[in-house]
């Protein structure tokens, strides 16, 4: 699903802020929202801030595996600490980070294909690829928020 798509179901979501299900998820439907935003912001940043000549794609099992099946393992993989949420997710910070992500989203789309980021299991990521996974990891979270919300 496209990235715009998946931050206007981010945005629907917005008011399941606080609930939680700890047989699915240790954490709460914001801390996912968060979690998955601060990625999204944090990705679309890097883009902008690379040179896209030092763009240097290399083949890599995992990428391959992850970019064609988007199979993320639930509860396996850890958080780098910048992209975890620092306090209890509010509506109004997550608010503030979903406005942060459609206008950095509005800003890459003019930025060249070879503007990139490194990933620290994927390696360097180009701008389309950069969206894919957003994409697949931002979709990986929600999938695991509607395990929480279902009755």
């Amino acid at each position: 699903m496209e990235l715009e798509k998946l931050l206007q179901k981010i945005e629907l979501l917005l008011p399941e802020i606080n609930k939680e299900k700890l047989e699915i998820s240790k954490t709460s439907v914001g801390w996912h929202l968060e979690h998955s935003l601060l990625i999204i912001n944090g990705s679309l940043k890097g883009l902008t801030m690379t040179n896209p000549d030092n763009y240097k794609p290399k083949f890599s099992i995992k990428k391959f595996v992850f970019l064609n099946f988007g199979m993320i393992p639930r509860g396996k993989i850890k958080s780098p600490k910048q992209f975890v949420p620092l306090e209890t997710p509010t509506k109004e910070s997550a608010e503030k980070l979903l406005n942060l992500a459609k206008d950095r989203l509005e800003a890459v789309k003019n930025l060249p294909s070879r503007s990139y980021i490194t990933h620290p299991f994927l390696g360097d990521l180009n701008k389309k690829t950069t969206l894919k996974f957003l994409s697949l990891h931002t979709n990986h979270h929600l999938k695991i928020i509607d395990d929480i919300l279902k009755v």
